[in-house]
């Protein structure tokens, strides 16, 4: 099993105002344009403001399209079905699925940081790992508002169209699908990548401070890779069916916004774009 805390880290904590930069793109194609934007979902409060290049790409879109319509999954609907799909019945519980060694370890890592056992084990495993990632983080201090949510907030302030690529369903199915992955092998990696992430947060800021993307590229895509199943549900099926979406776009001013990840490799949607054709210009400060 991939290292489940670097995937959720890659998908996090891009921080360094270098990478941010490089992570906003002008799209076009004949008539077409639009902005495409690698974002992260959990940030420290002392990497705002961004750099100006998202402002750019903010500024200049009237819609902005998420990787699903973030007010309607963080809307009351939305976070009941998030929960309800991702929360196992009365009587149920992650420790009926794990093997005694892995939960005794669960229980171990949850003791030495005083996290809520009781409440991690009422998830399903990829959710429970998602939970664990995120308690360390904010053990760390890095899980504040991220760029998604920063943006859907000025979007409903200055009355922007708000959609995703993915339908509620569609999104939170992506979950449902990792959850069916085996869950010793999920939980066991996050308690033994939890105890690096401190490590790992400075290796991960002194790659993307000097800019090296291939560095990036082998921390994190070429692990995933090792595993198709789960490289196939989180990126290749989704960044696929949104090409589809972006190549029917015929509005201008429309800003995409989707995980840093999804930008990545072969089945990255730079190189999907290019393939079709697609000018891509990356956006400085």
């Amino acid at each position: 099993m991939p290292r489940f805390v670097y995937l959720f880290l890659t998908l996090i904590l891009f921080s360094s105002h270098t990478l941010f930069a490089a992570s906003v793109w002008q799209v076009t194609k004949d008539n077409q344009q639009f902005y495409l934007v690698g974002t992260v979902h959990l940030l420290s409060e002392s990497d705002f403001p961004l750099p100006s290049a998202f402002d750019t790409a903010f500024n200049a879109s009237t819609h902005l399209i998420f990787e699903t319509d973030l007010a309607e999954l963080t809307g009351p609907s939305g976070m009941n079905k998030l929960m309800s799909q991702n929360t196992y019945k009365p009587g149920q519980s992650l420790q009926q699925v794990l093997s005694k060694e892995v939960y005794e370890a669960l229980q171990t890592v949850a003791n030495a940081r005083q996290w809520p056992l009781t409440s991690i084990e009422q998830f399903k495993p990829a959710f429970a790992a998602m939970m664990m990632a995120t308690l360390e983080l904010q053990r760390l201090g890095a899980a504040s508002t991220g760029v998604d949510m920063h943006y859907l907030q000025r979007a409903q302030q200055q009355q922007k169209t708000i959609s995703g690529l993915e339908t509620i369903d569609e999104h939170l199915a992506v979950m449902s699908a990792m959850n069916e992955l085996d869950a010793d092998s999920l939980i066991k990696s996050t308690i033994k990548d939890i105890e690096q992430t401190e490590a790992m947060l400075t290796k991960m800021k002194a790659a993307w401070r000097s800019g090296d993307s291939q560095a990036l590229k082998q921390l994190f895509l070429d692990d995933m890779q090792q595993f198709p199943e789960m490289y196939d549900i989180l990126l290749v099926k989704r960044n696929h069916a949104w090409l589809k979406t972006l190549e029917q776009l015929d509005e201008p001013n429309v800003m995409v916004l989707v995980g840093a990840l999804h930008m990545v490799g072969e089945d990255g949607l730079l190189t999907l774009l290019n393939r079709q054709g697609y000018q891509i210009t990356q956006l400085t400060e």
